[in-house]
């Protein structure tokens, strides 16, 4: 989304997948080429490239797609692979990670001098926005990219990026 100087990106999102009947575990090694992992199998899917984590309660946890309709269509293969049927397959979306840029520099030291909810990570060179209102926490560099943590809507996302966007333009902490 490109609007007013910010570009904002889901770049993946958690998806759980609970099927009618429990993935067996030995048959997701077996079938699936799936790795055991303490009480989990670890399985990639290489089209499109993400990585399944079957639970001990034979749920399946996705990382490294986007969009849930793809997710599902994935999950929907490796059920079949196993032999299982994808009637009445749950699906439960997870946080997003978000990756937006201001199109400004933000002047970092001025920023978490300013606001009660912005501190400077000196680890990461980067400003760790807590955006209450959002429900989310914003790390915010100073060629004005970041990313958004802990949210699982993109239309909130946004919002919380317009809005420290628009305060920090306020204090006078961009460039």
């Amino acid at each position: 989304m490109e609007e007013g100087g910010i570009v904002i990106d889901v770049e993946t999102q958690t998806f759980m997948f609970t099927p009618s009947s429990p993935i067996n575990h030995q048959e997701a090694v077996t079938l699936a080429g799936g790795s055991v992992s303490g009480p989990y199998v670890v399985v990639s899917h290489e089209q499109p490239r993400a990585t399944f984590v079957i639970e001990p309660s034979g749920s399946v946890l996705v990382h490294g797609i986007a969009r849930g309709e793809v997710a599902r269509l994935a999950i929907q293969e490796l059920l079949l692979t196993l032999g299982m049927s994808e009637e009445n397959l749950r699906m439960e979306s997870g946080d997003m990670l978000i990756r937006f840029s201001i199109g400004r520099t933000v002047l970092l030291d001025l920023a978490a001098e300013r606001f009660a909810d912005i501190e400077m990570d000196d680890r990461l060179g980067a400003l760790r926005i807590t955006a209450t209102l959002h429900n989310s926490q914003l790390l915010m560099f100073n060629n004005g990219q970041g990313v958004v943590l802990g949210q699982s809507s993109k239309k909130i996302a946004e919002m919380a990026v317009r809005h420290w966007a628009d305060l920090l333009e306020e204090e006078g902490a961009l460039a």
